[in-house]
């Protein structure tokens, strides 16, 4: 898949919120869309006008054929009303959820990107920003579509009252501006308020995850009541913002309802007393009302208007943080003229893959061996595989694979030379051989074997039996044989096993050991396990000697 290209970090935004109206021409079927709405607004308000001319023109008169002719034009009318409405709308749902599509394929290529992402966010909050914010903000389309048609609206019904009555139609006129100002003034708080409640949903989502990943743990140590409690805690807090921003809302629209209402309602009044006066006529007094009563409804949206942009202004703000968080390593070509480059000359003794760190010995691993890297504990094993992998920043010179350096060749193009997988990778719900291929290529007994997990795929009863909701099916070590299985079945060159079998009895351990040495594949064991160590071509030892050094590299 082609990840979308990162946002610069001063991306503003207004930046974000044109991505999701503008992208792969949306602006132009979202300009089609609104000009589908506008005519429809102004269809509904010919509908008052062509009522009022039936009684003045027909009923009044007592004219059949005009009556006809009338209600004819009336007919007409509603046929333009019914197919713009329905063309606009299944527009705008394409604009609106292409737009979704894209703003959430951007926050999860940006989560996901080879780059990586410099900080730490809890999983709960980028789920609600690839989820709600991104929702919210793909709204966007509508909220400027129906803006437009309502505008169009409150301009088409001020024509048809300034040709009825001039002081009616300014009055329509100034009377909308001072309650879009007004109300506009009042929105300004919702914005604060719209990203307290998703930063509350965030957090309960977080929990949630959290206790969902570690279910098993929760259970086994019987801390249900701790978990239920920080979950309630969280929830309630996310309630809290959720009541408070609807009441914001709510408070807010009713304010905008009660203000058209006295609004429109002196309006019809005033329209009662020049009909009573003999100013308008009767067919005109309804469409005034008619009027009236229509452009109550686009002026309680101009109203509302303000309160959902700010609501979407600060889900843009989350979007805009996750979308543009610093990234933790340089481009592919951000390398010193001096530099070892892609194109580095490679023959038999190059090695596959050679580190260089500061301050300790190289790690030089042949093209078909199998080297072991011997460190002193689990979270030692864990910084060396990071730079390995190329998950962390490396210097410049201090990681080569074929003699190219990683970081001229950026961490994609490396990725795809070496695999080198975390050492507490995930396991997916579906079948064995899903979590093993992820789909990318076909199971091969081959490699299932070297991983030992044969038996368990005849265990579970083959390798379409399911493996239960995030491999709840599979005992600690059966889950680490499957991901030693995954990373086997991926095609990189080279291959990076951080300490692959702590959860191995020894029995299994040695039957491991001994078939990953039967593959005569390039493979780095780093790990603190003799079992291992023994069937390795070569060992380097870091242990110890080089802690301090690969911390600070």
């Amino acid at each position: 898949m082609q990840l979308p290209p990162l946002l610069e970090p001063d991306a503003t935004v207004r930046t974000v919120l044109a991505l999701a109206l503008r992208r792969d021409g949306r602006d132009r079927r979202l300009a089609l869309a609104t000009a589908g709405l506008v005519l429809h607004q102004a269809a509904e308000a010919a509908v008052p006008v062509l009522i009022g001319v039936v009684i003045d023109r027909a009923v009044e008169p007592g004219d059949p054929r005009a009556l006809v002719l009338w209600l004819a034009v009336l007919g007409a009318v509603f046929v333009v009303l019914s197919t713009s409405y329905q063309r606009a709308t299944l527009g705008m749902v394409r604009v609106y959820g292409h737009a979704e599509h894209d703003l959430r394929q951007l926050a999860v290529g940006r989560v996901v990107h080879p780059r990586g992402t410099a900080g730490h966010r809890p999983t709960g909050e980028v789920l609600s920003v690839a989820t709600s914010d991104t929702y919210r903000v793909a709204g966007v389309a509508w909220s400027i579509a129906q803006q437009a048609a309502t505008v169009a609206a409150v301009l088409v019904t001020t024509g048809v009252l300034l040709s009825i009555s001039v002081p009616l139609g300014l009055g329509v006129l100034v009377g909308t501006v001072l309650v879009l100002v007004g109300m506009q003034a009042l929105a300004r708080p919702l914005e604060r308020i719209g990203l307290a409640e998703q930063s509350s949903v965030a957090d309960a989502s977080t929990v949630a995850t959290d206790a969902l990943a570690g279910l098993r743990v929760v259970q086994g140590l019987g801390a249900q009541a701790e978990i239920v409690r920080r979950y309630r805690v969280a929830s309630a807090a996310s309630r809290a913002g959720a009541v408070a921003a609807s009441r914001s809302v709510l408070a807010y629209g009713a304010v905008s309802s009660a203000v058209s209402t006295v609004f429109l309602g002196a309006l019809a009044f005033a329209g009662a007393v020049m009909a009573s006066r003999g100013t308008i006529t009767v067919g005109q007094l309804v469409t005034v009302v008619g009027l009236a009563q229509f452009l109550q409804g686009a002026l309680e949206h101009v109203g509302t208007f303000g309160a959902n942009w700010m609501h979407k202004r600060a889900s843009a703000r989350r979007l805009r943080g996750l979308v543009t968080a610093e990234v933790a390593l340089p481009p592919a070509h951000a390398v010193p003229p001096d530099a070892p480059t892609d194109d580095a000359p490679t023959d038999d003794a190059t090695p596959a893959l050679a580190w260089h760190p500061v301050g300790g010995p190289a790690v030089c691993v042949p093209h078909g061996a199998l080297v072991g890297v011997r460190v002193g504990s689990a979270e030692e094993a864990r910084r060396v595989a990071a730079r390995l992998g190329y998950r962390v920043p490396v210097a410049p010179g201090e990681l080569l694979v074929d003699g190219r350096d990683a970081v001229a060749l950026g961490p994609e193009r490396y990725r795809a030379l070496v695999t080198a997988p975390p050492h507490d990778g995930a396991v997916l719900t579906g079948t064995l051989a899903e979590n093993v291929t992820l789909g990318a290529t076909s199971l091969q007994p081959r490699l299932v074997r070297a991983a030992a997990l044969d038996d368990v795929v005849e265990r579970l009863g083959g390798p379409d039996a399911a493996v239960g909701q995030a491999g709840r099916r599979l005992s600690g070590g059966q889950r680490q044989r499957l991901l030693v299985a995954r990373a086997l079945h991926v095609a990189g060159d080279v291959l990076v096993l951080d300490e692959p079998a702590t959860a191995l009895d020894a029995m299994t351990e040695r039957v491991v050991a001994e078939r990953l040495r039967a593959l005569r594949r390039t493979i780095v064991l780093v790990t603190t396990s003799p079992l291992l160590l023994a069937v390795c071509d070569d060992v380097v030892d870091v242990a110890g000697r080089r802690a301090d050094a690969v911390a600070a590299s």
